[in-house]
């Protein structure tokens, strides 16, 4: 875990315990004031983790300058009417006079594919709002961050913040718009859910001589690996393209159509079309060969 000193010295709390949240507060433990979760326990648990005082939400964003949101999309919203509320009830019951404690505050949710509209509560009590979100997968395990990009959005105050976080985890920041997060994310999901999908295909096809799914994996994958490795160590990956369609082979993908179970025929062809958009591409294919291609690939 790769942290990069900060040139200025932020107080960050994290609201949301999930893999996300948890990642981050591993790499920003250095500024951390607090870490909470949806119940008082697992909040319990997470400050004696990471060495925190307990805290409830309402106490953790008098304690930060910066809170970030790692909470599921669809409460990311809930949280932070939530938090309107508890900052309200907080200022007026502690001693501070019924000030607002949320204005100058600076959050940011971590979704990759929502806008800043569910921040709205905040904002409208004179809050900064935006997101950052990093490019990985945090489906289990250690994640690694430094050299991850990190799309960020939001006011000029956010964006800078969310800046100086992505730049702190050896991120790379950039910035998505909010009315393009939604193509952004879909990208993201290409890369790697449609990836996770297309490999579960095939392991289920190879099974059939295999036994079990599990032996099918283990055959499929060093050709996964071999596979990965190629794309690793080039900047385009239509370039490093190999297979039938690549080469202009029709009677091997008409083979691969007579004998593919009916409800994997669909999936093929579709990603057949768009390889064959590839292989053109590459100049591995002529005209002729790709209209073959698109002939049989069209159903």
């Amino acid at each position: 875990m790769v942290r990069k000193e900060s040139k200025t010295v932020m107080r960050i709390g994290i609201i949301g315990g999930g893999k996300v949240g948890c990642c981050l507060a591993g790499y920003l433990k250095q500024d951390l004031q607090g870490i909470t979760a949806s119940s008082e326990a697992h909040s319990l648990q997470l400050a004696e983790r990471f060495g925190l005082e307990p805290c409830t939400n309402a106490e953790l964003v008098q304690r930060a300058d910066v809170l970030l949101l790692t909470v599921p999309d669809r409460l990311i919203g809930v949280v932070a009417e939530q938090l309107v509320r508890e900052c309200g009830d907080f200022a007026v019951t502690q001693a501070a006079g019924g000030k607002n404690t949320l204005k100058g505050r600076i959050f940011l949710h971590c979704s990759g594919s929502m806008g800043l509209e569910a921040l709205a509560p905040l904002q409208q009590e004179g809050a900064h709002v935006g997101s950052l979100h990093p490019l990985q997968s945090f489906a289990g395990g250690a994640t690694e961050l430094a050299g991850v990009y990190m799309a960020m959005d939001g006011d000029e105050a956010a964006c800078a913040a969310a800046q100086q976080i992505a730049t702190t985890m050896g991120g790379h920041p950039f910035q998505v718009p909010a009315a393009e997060r939604a193509a952004y994310h879909a990208a993201a999901c290409i890369c790697s859910n449609y990836a996770v999908a297309v490999e579960a295909l095939a392991q289920g096809l190879m099974s059939r001589w295999l036994g079990n799914e599990e032996a099918a994996w283990q055959a499929l994958l060093p050709l996964f690996k071999g596979t990965a490795a190629n794309l690793q160590s080039t900047t385009s990956p239509r370039t490093v393209l190999t297979g039938p369609i690549a080469r202009g082979d029709v009677n091997t993908v008409e083979k691969h159509l007579a004998v593919l179970p009916p409800d994997l025929v669909e999936v093929y062809c579709s990603l057949g079309l768009a390889t064959t958009k590839l292989a053109l591409a590459n100049g591995t294919i002529d005209k002729v060969a790709a209209d073959k291609l698109q002939q049989l690939l069209q159903r």
